[in-house]
């Protein structure tokens, strides 16, 4: 019986470490990207210059995002029996939430890096999806930030549940920290981001058979 169900389990936990790596990859990606320029004159060379790393960022986010859906399912099941209400909620703020804010992250900067029609790139347009990609990361932090801590008092009485309990405390400032990321250096930013696909990674392990 173990030998069968065994290969089930480990093809459930899948997504969890499949997101995590896509999601780290998407963070580092995006840290070996200079920050836009200041000028404006400056972005449409920019955005050549980096071109290929932008493209390979939007394809991976999309990915991640696809994997994370059935992971967060597995976290909080609204069909299981005696599921938490905090994880319910946890999971509705990121399925309701997170993963559209993402998805329009992944619009954004495809439109920077991909031809929509024969409708010009300008600059004006150029500042405004960078400027609503930072909002909206912004935003995903927050969020983000606000359901890892309802996952992790939700996990506390289960086995482990003090580290899992811990590690998303830290994992909750870190996204804090990274929802203001102009007043970071990208290494530190780096560390905070990275701290949602590390959580994913660790928390695989506590997700309900």
């Amino acid at each position: 019986m173990d030998q069968v169900t065994k290969p089930i389990r480990n093809r459930k936990l899948l997504p969890f470490l499949l997101s995590s790596l896509l999601f780290a990859s998407y963070y580092f990606v995006f840290f070996l990207i200079p920050s836009p320029p200041n000028e404006v004159s400056q972005l449409h060379k920019w955005i050549l210059d980096w071109k290929l790393y932008l493209q390979i960022a939007d394809e991976i986010l999309i990915f991640a995002v696809l994997a994370l859906i059935p992971s967060i399912y597995r976290l909080a099941n609204p069909w299981r029996k005696e599921e938490s209400p905090t994880a319910l909620f946890a999971s509705g703020l990121i399925f309701l939430l997170v993963v559209p804010m993402f998805v329009l992250v992944d619009l954004l900067i495809g439109r920077l890096v991909y031809p929509v029609n024969v409708y010009p790139l300008g600059e004006e347009t150029i500042v405004f999806l960078l400027s609503l990609q930072v909002g909206t990361m912004h935003m995903i932090s927050l969020v983000l930030a606000l359901a890892i801590l309802l996952y992790s008092i939700s996990f506390r009485k289960r086995k482990e549940g003090r580290f899992v309990f811990a590690f998303g405390i830290l994992t909750f400032g870190f996204q804090i920290l990274a929802s203001y990321s102009w007043i970071l250096s990208p290494e530190i930013l780096l560390v905070c981001q990275l701290s949602f696909p590390t959580w994913l990674a660790l928390i695989h392990s506590h997700a309900p058979n």
